[in-house]
Order: C-alpha cells, then sequence, then structure tokens
C-alpha cells in the first residue's frame, strides 16, 4: 500500500513540475525584459544587450524564476523546491554552480544575481540600466 502511495506522491511533483513550466510559457508576452536581458519565453532563449546566449535548461529555469521574483530574498532550499522541484534530492550547492555558470554568462552584468550573505540569492537591476 505505501509503495502506491509513494508512487503517487512522485507523480504528483511531477505533474505540478510540468505545470509551472507551462505557466510560465504561457505569459502573455512572450518577452521579459530587464535591464541588458531579453527572455523570449516562448522559445526559451536569452538575449543579452540584443545577443542571444546559449543557455541550459535548468539556467533558464532559473534566470526566468528569479526576473519573475525580482527583488525577493530566497534560500537555496526555497529556490531548489520552486525551480528543481519538491522531489529533488540533491545538494543544496547545485544552486550556486548553477549561478556561477550564469553570472559567467552575464559577462559584465553578473552583477544582477546578488549573493545574501548566510541566506541565498535575489535577482536585482539597477534603474540606471
Amino acid at each position: 500500500m505505501c509503495r502506491y502511495l509513494c508512487l503517487l506522491s512522485v507523480l504528483k511533483e511531477h505533474i505540478t513540475v510540468l505545470l509551472t513550466r507551462r505557466r510560465y510559457s504561457e505569459k502573455s508576452s512572450a518577452y521579459l525584459t530587464k535591464g541588458a536581458l531579453k527572455l523570449n519565453t516562448a522559445q526559451r532563449k536569452v538575449y543579452l544587450d540584443g545577443v542571444l546566449i546559449s543557455t541550459t535548461p535548468r539556467e533558464y529555469d532559473l534566470l526566468l524564476f528569479f526576473i519573475n521574483n525580482e527583488q525577493i530574498v530566497m534560500s537555496r532550499d526555497t529556490i531548489l523546491d520552486r525551480v528543481w522541484g519538491n522531489s529533488y534530492f540533491g545538494d543544496l550547492r547545485t544552486v550556486d554552480t548553477i549561478v556561477k555558470q550564469l553570472r559567467k554568462k552575464l559577462n559584465g552584468h553578473s552583477n544582477y544575481i546578488v549573493s545574501v550573505y548566510g541566506i541565498g540569492y535575489k535577482f536585482e537591476v539597477n534603474d540606471e540600466e
């Protein structure tokens, strides 16, 4: 009996993640713009200063999550739950690795992703940009 409940729980988590992804792609505007970043949500493409940059699916999901939650400080646990899903059982430092990769790809705009000591991260674009 427990075996079936566990399988149903995992299935529920997969459905939740798929529905979340679908909501992201069904936004009324196909583009999100923050500072030098422009995301084409329909095609899952990222442009920096008008130039297409290559991102992995997880990098894209994290960047989209950050943009949709601008100025909100989030712990690594929260980020893992919301981007990776509740069923992810990996290391918290996975978030740090993906953030490091994103910062490298954002070149001179890596300051958009702000580390909040002892807590996690937030996304922030200055008004001057």
